[in-house]
């Protein structure tokens, strides 16, 4: 009887471990947002990549980013530098349609050679659909081969 119940307790704390488990939404509350403020009003605020981070093509970066801009979502745009118009990365809006302004939002984004190049002022802009005067942009950083 002992024997059955240690079972059932291990495969109920098993199970537990399944519910927690991350996913890749643009959720908030990850250790990985810990210590980030993104708390913002009237736009967006892009903290992470901050400025200074060095990736190579193909990588994938983890975009944290808030904003408390309603709309359909937001375009993640990649710049070779701050003068570049820039190239979207993804052919959808990304991200939430109701944004609180307090939450830190995540977005997985690839550095692929279809939008982006090797660059030493590389910057990620993420921009509110509909409002696009409201976006925010990373710190620069580079990338390279």
């Amino acid at each position: 009887m002992k024997f059955s119940r240690v079972i059932s307790l291990a495969a109920l704390f098993a199970a537990s471990f399944g519910f927690v488990a991350c996913d890749d939404s643009s959720s908030a509350s990850s250790d990985e947002k810990a210590g980030y403020d993104c708390s913002v009003k009237g736009g967006v605020k892009v903290v992470y990549p901050a400025g200074g981070e060095k990736f190579k093509m193909g990588e994938t970066i983890t975009v944290i980013y808030g904003s408390d801009i309603q709309g359909t979502g937001f375009r993640f745009v990649y710049k070779v530098d701050k003068d570049d118009l820039g190239d979207d990365m993804f052919e959808e809006s990304m991200g939430p349609e109701h944004p609180d302004g307090k939450t830190c939002y995540e977005q997985k984004v690839v550095l692929d050679s279809n939008y982006s190049e090797p660059s030493d002022e590389a910057i990620i802009r993420v921009i509110p659909y509909e409002n696009t005067s409201k976006a925010g942009n990373s710190g620069t950083f580079k990338v390279s081969k």
